[in-house]
């Protein structure tokens, strides 16, 4: 019994505050060095010798992009096509992993390649009348341009007599399609329409049906009514008029202000 209290009166010595400070601080100096291995040194070790970024190789030709991920030792794989309509055909759309990320060599680099912009095929709108041919442009992501009106022998009036696209061509989406629309049998006279309060567009094409010409447009500062509307016409609406007769407008226009 003597001799277990005097091993532990020895051990006290022994450890002493000096003594525990210095082994504590050891110790987390230790901690800290395995934690700065792990954490920083090993890493960087492990990507300096094994991790490559990856070109971003968006907006290039596929064969240029190809040829930059091999030679960084990538493996290219085709995933597939797409409609763009800001890249033409063959150009890089999509990759992924991303540009700048950090892979392992030979790592696959999936590449979408465009197709350029999407075509439409054109619809015979030819008997159609201006309102159908219209909402079938429509449907199709395409849109009537310019309206042409004209009087045409034995022809029905209010339908497509001309289209400036032949049927089952190819256009790009959002394409205009000029049109010519029968007025129905010739007449000497015509009805001046009424295109007060109409927009401009709206107005010319009003007159073109009417069977008139579009004559003279002016412009008078109007700042409470929408630029471009109608507040003149010469002749007035109602009077018959020669059939092809000129048709003079004035539309609304906002003053320039000073800033």
């Amino acid at each position: 019994m003597k001799d277990i209290k005097s091993i532990f009166k020895n051990l006290s010595g022994l450890v002493t505050p000096r003594r525990l400070k210095i082994f504590g601080i050891a110790i987390l100096s230790l901690y800290l060095v395995v934690v700065f291995f792990d954490l920083l040194v090993m890493p960087w070790y492990t990507k300096h010798d094994e991790a490559l970024a990856v070109p971003n190789v968006v907006a290039q030709p596929f064969d240029t992009a190809k040829e930059l991920l091999e030679m960084q030792g990538l493996n290219v794989v085709k995933q597939g096509e797409k409609y763009d309509s800001s890249l033409p055909f063959g150009y890089v759309v999509d990759q992924n992993p991303r540009g700048n990320r950090l892979v392992k060599k030979g790592r696959r680099v999936y590449l979408t390649i465009s197709v350029g912009e999407r075509e439409v095929e054109v619809p015979n709108l030819l008997g159609m009348s201006e309102t159908n041919a219209e909402e079938t442009l429509k449907s199709l992501g395409l849109r009537i341009g310019d309206r042409d009106y004209k009087y045409v022998i034995d022809e029905l009036p209010k339908v497509v007599l001309e289209q400036s696209h032949p049927p089952k061509t190819f256009v790009k989406l959002n394409s205009a399609l000029d049109i010519t629309v029968s007025l129905g049998e010739p007449v000497a006279n015509v009805i001046a329409p009424s295109v007060l309060g109409k927009t401009l567009e709206t107005a010319k094409r009003e007159i073109q049906r009417a069977g008139l010409t579009v004559g003279r447009i002016g412009y008078r500062l109007n700042n409470d009514l929408l630029p471009n509307t109608v507040i003149d016409q010469s002749p007035d609406a109602g009077l018959s008029i020669a059939y092809g007769d000129t048709m003079d407008i004035v539309v609304t226009a906002i003053a320039k202000t000073d800033r």
